[in-house]
């Protein structure tokens, strides 16, 4: 974990020093560690870098950051084949000192140019400049990992760039507007997928995209990497069982990197464990477990993860904490924490407890973690295809979907339909439904499959898993000073994936790497963890009268209407009618519509600001 900003223009004032150390300053929390500025005032370029040192082995603290003749680099994460790309002549006289992220990075760029980060892997963004061509490259990882967000001007004499969007709005020349497009995509989904955020004129790059730049012309976009072709190239099911083993644990060492101290999110579930298991066998000495209960109803047994947490954390001997989530629990502090952070909304409030994971890892001494939260979202198997019958019951309800982009909105889970939203904002909401397909289309143009199950869970690897769960895990880590990462995410392991079979027994049960991962390791996770039915997250929404002071005021008719966004009559019916049903998601409308205005109080709103992350 660290950060990564900078500025490139077209005039000296537009990397002025004390811009680029406010736009650091602000970012401080995911790279307290070491701070790095770069400036050449004579081509108005800045880059600035703050560095977390986490997974590394004992005495490397070298941050991933290169000052040299022709190139200045900073990554925030890590290039998982490092070593291969140090295999080769690269390294130049007085570079051998340097981050072996950042060497891999200067030798990749003088291999293969603004091509490079094809040739690179792990979960990283990338800040590149060419002082030669004063030219800027900006990446966003294979399969969107980690974040990276970036504004410019209207003439494209400014381009300003950062890990995060608090920091961007640090420049003079960016101006915090909401937009309203993308105010219905997150009413939509509840986050915001694409290249659009919640500000106005403020972009971030999609998976496996990068940016180069020169004052005075417009960035160039370029996807440089996609998924192969989804196909049934496996045929040995204890073949592909064994090999699968093999990858997971080779990318566990690339993630771990060498550190003898990592800590893991354990639900209790098979994804965490299986991790827990895979760090046992590579030989990391300290492994440190953290799981969150909940007990909101002392009536109910709502602490099922915890027990198999806890026969997970025995079997393999590890330094185990819990955190439990009970009536006398009070969110407030913490949630307004959660919700500054996030520069662009997430609504699902896991993103708490995975917050309360991270500062008791960082209490107990763990910056260092690993979870399996993206497990399933890498191409884990959807629960409603699991049955052949719900299969087909699941195509003949696309039957009138014209295209992929249709079928996969029909059948994904959604926030509020156009409809809704009509009803409780002001002003008519501004996108379309085929805004909305081409918002999916730019993830699921890149997935090739004849099969339309498995094109649905390979684009969701990159809708859900990369622009949600994985956004929840980068915001929650930086806000401790913990890094998290995800191993299922490895690049060489999910492309494995693609060429399973859609199944190995004619159809009676579907391939996935999720399942398969759970078959590798049938002998090593106890039998009780394996055969567990998945109880999803426990009392999902806060729903419970824990927000009931910030919704009387936000939802409050003064309130409303001084904000201008919502009809205060329909969004407190809407709330209202929410209290008295009592399926799963009960409450999901009013944390979302809560979530909303407590970040655009803090934003754009006269109110009190909300308490800084911590």
């Amino acid at each position: 974990m660290s950060a990564i900003c900078g500025i490139l223009g077209a005039s000296p004032e537009a990397a002025a020093t004390g811009t680029i150390e406010s736009m650091l300053e602000s970012m401080k929390h995911r790279g307290p560690d070491a701070t790095h500025v770069w400036m050449n005032g004579g081509r108005s370029a800045a880059i600035g870098y703050a560095d977390l040192h986490a997974f590394a082995a004992d005495g490397d603290v070298n941050a991933a950051f290169a000052d040299t003749d022709d190139i200045v680099v900073a990554i925030d994460g890590t290039v998982t084949n490092r070593a291969d790309l140090l295999g080769g002549d690269g390294t130049r006289d007085g570079e051998a000192h340097l981050h072996d992220d950042a060497r891999a990075a200067l030798t990749a760029h003088r291999r293969h140019g603004d091509a490079c980060p094809a040739a690179m892997d792990g979960p990283f963004t990338m800040a590149l400049y060419d002082r030669a061509r004063a030219t800027l490259l900006l990446t966003r990882d294979k399969l969107g990992e980690r974040s990276m967000y970036y504004y410019v001007d209207p003439g494209s004499r400014v381009l300003v760039f950062a890990s995060e969007i608090k920091a961007i709005l640090e420049h003079p020349a960016v101006s915090a507007e909401l937009d309203r497009h993308s105010l219905s995509i997150y009413l939509s989904f509840g986050y915001i997928p694409g290249e659009r955020t919640l500000f106005t004129n403020i972009r971030k790059l999609l998976p496996g995209e990068s940016l180069s730049f020169s004052a005075g012309r417009k960035p160039e976009i370029t996807r440089y990497w996609h998924l192969p072709r989804i196909s049934d190239g496996l045929d040995d099911e204890a073949a592909c069982v064994k090999r699968m083993g093999e990858l997971f644990n080779q990318a566990l060492e690339r993630y771990v990197n060498g550190a003898d101290r990592v800590g893991v999110f354990l639900s209790g579930g098979v994804d965490s464990s299986i991790i827990v298991a895979g760090l046992r066998e590579i030989g990391v000495k300290r492994i440190g477990t953290f799981t969150v209960g909940f007990n909101a109803d002392p009536s109910a047994t709502k602490e099922e993860d915890l027990g198999y947490a806890r026969m997970v954390a025995r079997r393999f001997d590890t330094e185990h904490h819990e955190v439990i989530l009970g009536p006398e629990h009070d969110p407030r502090s913490g949630l307004l924490a959660v919700i500054r952070q996030l520069d662009d909304l997430i609504m699902t409030p896991n993103t708490y407890s995975k917050h309360v994971l991270a500062c008791a890892a960082r209490d107990a001494g763990f910056n260092s973690i690993l979870t399996g939260s993206a497990a399933a979202g890498a191409c884990g198997v959807h629960r409603k295809f699991l049955n052949p019958k719900k299969r087909a019951k699941l195509l003949r309800k696309t039957e009138a979907c014209a295209t992929d982009e249709e079928r996969f909105y029909e059948l994904r889970g959604r926030l509020f339909d156009l409809d809704t939203q009509a009803a409780i904002l002001t002003q008519a909401p501004t996108i379309t439904t085929q805004d909305i397909l081409d918002v999916l289309g730019a993830y699921i143009r890149y997935v090739d499959s004849d099969d339309f199950f498995r094109l649905f869970l390979f684009s969701n690897l990159a809708v859900t898993s990369a622009e949600k769960t994985l956004r929840v895990l980068e915001n929650v880590g930086a806000m401790s000073g913990v890094d998290i990462r995800s191993p299922y995410l490895d690049r060489e392991l999910v492309e494995f994936s693609t060429r399973l079979p859609s199944s190995f027994d004619g159809g009676k049960s579907y391939a996935t790497l999720k399942t398969h991962m759970k078959k590798a390791y049938e002998t090593t996770i106890p039998r009780e963890v394996l055969d567990r039915k998945v109880i999803g997250y426990p009392s999902y929404y806060w729903n419970n009268g824990e927000l009931d002071e910030y919704q009387h005021r936000v939802f409050g008719r003064d309130h409303i209407e001084r904000t201008g966004l919502f009809d205060h009559a329909t969004v407190n019916k809407l709330i209202e009618d929410e209290k008295s049903e009592e399926k799963k998601s009960a409450g999901k409308y009013a944390w979302a519509l809560t979530q909303f205005s407590l970040w655009y109080e803090e934003r754009f709103g006269p109110e009190p600001r909300l308490a800084k992350a911590v």
